[in-house]
C-alpha cells in the first residue's frame, strides 16, 4: 500500500494556531483552486485517515467536493470509541471505518455505529496496531493508496513504523511558533540522526499562496 502524508503547515511546521485549536483558520490563506487541489488528491486514493483529535477539533467531512462518486474510505483510528455521534463522518452517508482496540471496545457504541452503517474493527490491545491495520486495509478493504491528513501524534506513529512512502506539504508563508502547538510530527521523537527517518526531495514548487513540497522515502 502506498501511504502519503498530506498536510498544510506553516514555515515552522505548525498545523494550528495553538494547542487544541482547529486547523481551519489556516485554510483562509488558500484560494478556491488551492482547496480544490486537496480535494482532487482525495479522489485519487482509496482511503483517507485522520485521528480522533482531528475529528474533535476540525469535524471534517473528508470528502471530495469536486468529483462525484470519488470519495475515499474514511478511516478513523482511536484507542477508544468516545467519538461524538454528531461528527460529520458519523452522521452522513459516507463510508467510514472506525478502528479501535480491545481495551477500547464498547459493544453499545459499536451497535450505534453499525446502525448508521459505519464499520468498526478492533486492531490492537491497548494501542492501535498500525502494521496489522495497514495489512487489513489492503487485504480486506482494497485500500492500495492511503492519504493521511492527521495531526502530529498520528503522523508520528506511522513514521516511526516506516509506513510512509511520501510526504506532500502545502507550506504557508507564515510563522506561528508555540512550544505546545501541534507540529507535523510530534510523539517521542529521535535523539540521534541515525534513527531519524530520511526522505529525498522530489519537488519544490512555489505557488501564489504556498510552496508545494514533495518528498519520497529515501532508498
Amino acid at each position: 500500500m502506498r501511504t502519503t502524508i498530506f498536510s498544510q503547515v506553516s514555515i515552522d511546521g505548525k498545523m494550528t494556531l495553538g494547542a487544541g485549536q482547529s486547523s481551519k483558520p489556516l485554510f483562509s490563506m488558500f484560494e478556491p483552486e488551492d482547496v480544490e487541489f486537496i480535494h482532487r488528491f482525495r479522489g485519487q486514493v482509496d482511503g483517507i485517515m485522520v485521528g480522533k483529535n482531528t475529528i474533535v477539533t476540525d469535524n471534517p467531512m473528508l470528502t471530495n467536493r469536486y468529483e462525484d462518486n470519488r470519495n475515499p474510505l474514511r478511516i478513523i483510528p482511536t484507542t477508544s470509541l468516545n467519538l461524538s455521534m454528531d461528527s460529520h463522518v458519523l452522521s452522513d452517508g459516507g463510508r467510514t471505518l472506525i478502528v479501535t482496540t480491545e481495551q477500547g471496545r464498547d459493544e453499545e457504541k459499536i451497535a450505534q455505529l453499525k446502525e448508521r452503517n459505519k464499520e468498526v474493527i478492533v486492531c490492537g490491545q491497548e494501542k492501535v496496531d498500525f502494521v496489522e491495520l495497514f495489512r487489513r486495509l489492503e487485504s480486506e478493504y482494497g485500500v492500495h493508496s492511503l492519504m493521511i491528513e492527521g495531526g502530529g501524534f498520528l503522523n508520528w506513529n506511522v513514521f516511526d513504523l516506516d509506513l510512509v512512502d511520501e510526504i506532500i506539504l502545502m507550506q504557508l508563508p507564515v510563522i506561528i511558533g508555540g512550544g505546545t502547538n501541534i507540529t507535523l510530527v510530534d510523539g517521542k521523537g529521535y535523539s540521534d540522526l541515525d534513527s531519524a527517518k530520511r526522505f529525498s526531495v522530489a519537488e519544490v514548487l512555489p505557488k501564489k499562496n504556498y510552496t508545494l513540497l514533495h518528498y519520497r522515502k529515501a532508498v
